[in-house]
């Protein structure tokens, strides 16, 4: 009788293990139609995937790291309002460590092992200059956030950049001397390919301005003292020193010039317009102007320009999330990611179809407005540049 009983109680007990198991079933999958899912909106999408390759160490790391904050700001954003086309956004981070080799192997890795369908980087131009040649070679869209002009000149198909380019300095700090009627110039640019190509740019638009350059030095990226070079730069008759060069030789040229009792006005490339600038040079930052983006003065921008909402947005953002400041560098970045994803939208997804749909592409960014062409894979002008000063440890326009 208790055999019976148990086998009877067994019986009732799978039974309602079952139908508990079943309803439980059906309330998942009423919770999902009610919720507007389906299924197959429930089962995991294919990410777009996305390279990235920053000096996040070496040299250029402080041009690599705030690209690297800005990119993952914006990628969190782009995530949480759906990614794009109904896709989430996967980037795939790789670090050059400032060195054109390393950035080459590291495209490769990201092109060849995981087939990501455009890269963002690097950050200098020396490693963008090797990058893009393999991207050119593989027909990969790449943007770079370097400035060196060879970057997008001559043009080739799917590789782009986002920052004004040496020419757009050269000839928005000219206009500047040509105001102050300062016409006797001395230059002192770092050996490296960004450095170089402004003074290359430097020497071709001089004669078209009416600048005369009576002194051309360079230093080396990892030189610890330029007084050599301002030395024979002081013995000029110089009215205007122009530096072209990222961080620290620019600060460390400021604080030496200081030393030296150089008075005359030392205008800084965009390569250094940023707030690292001011925290190496200290005091001897005061004074200094550069040429740079709008993006250094935020609370300064015009209601009515059309960067002035974009640039405030991520402005805000920027210093909620890092408590930092935006710059050249990380505004870039921002604006490479941003125009990826108008340019993957309008392509629906096609990879295909990305080079073509970037080369005319139009966007107001942190940077400038962009207007991109086929003939024009920077899309930027001189006129979105503007000359700031540093006073009082602030940047501040210079009317």
């Amino acid at each position: 009788m208790k055999k019976k009983f148990s086998k009877l109680l067994l019986l009732v007990m799978t039974a309602l293990l079952l139908t508990l198991t079943g309803c439980g079933g059906e309330g998942t999958r009423t919770e999902a139609k009610a919720n507007g899912k389906s299924e197959q909106t429930i089962a995991k999408v294919e990410p777009i995937k996305v390279g990235a390759v920053y000096s996040l160490t070496g040299a250029n790391s402080p041009l690599g790291v705030p690209e690297k904050q800005a990119v993952e700001l914006l990628l969190k954003e782009i995530n949480e309002h759906g990614g794009v086309n109904g896709r989430p956004l996967d980037i795939i981070f790789e670090d050059d460590k400032s060195d054109n080799t390393e950035a080459v192997k590291a495209i490769k890795k990201l092109v060849t092992s995981d087939k990501v369908v455009a890269v963002l980087g690097s950050s200098g131009s020396g490693p963008s200059l090797g990058m893009a040649e393999y991207a050119a070679s593989q027909s990969v869209p790449l943007i770079s956030m370097a400035a060196a002009n060879q970057i997008t000149d001559p043009v080739r198909k799917g590789i782009f950049k986002t920052p004004h380019t040496d020419i757009h300095g050269t000839k928005r700090i000219y206009k500047f001397l040509q105001e102050k009627n300062i016409k006797k110039v001395a230059v002192l640019y770092d050996s490296n390919p960004y450095g170089s190509g402004w003074d290359v740019q430097l020497k071709n638009f001089a004669p078209e301005y009416g600048i005369a350059l009576v002194a051309e030095e360079k230093y080396g990226t990892k030189d610890p003292s330029m007084s050599s070079q301002l030395t024979k730069i002081k013995s000029t008759n110089a009215d205007a020193i122009i530096v072209a060069g990222t961080n620290p030789g620019p600060a460390i040229i400021a604080k030496e010039a200081k030393q030296m009792g150089i008075k005359i006005p030392i205008i800084n490339s965009h390569g250094s317009a940023n707030n690292n600038f001011i925290k190496l040079a200290g005091d001897a930052a005061n004074g200094v102007l550069m040429v740079t983006g709008k993006m250094l003065i935020p609370d300064q921008i015009e209601a009515n320009d059309p960067q002035a909402n974009i640039i405030k947005k991520f402005a805000e953002e920027y210093k909620a999330t890092y408590n930092g400041l935006i710059d050249g560098f990380s505004a870039s970045a921002y604006d490479g990611l941003n125009i990826l994803v108008e340019g993957l939208k309008q392509a629906k997804g096609d990879p295909a179809k990305l080079s073509e749909v970037l080369e005319n592409l139009q966007y107001v960014g942190v940077t400038g407005e962009y207007n991109f062409s086929p003939q024009d894979h920077n899309g930027l002008h001189e006129d979105s540049m503007i000359i700031v000063e540093v006073k009082d440890g602030k940047f501040e326009v210079v009317k």
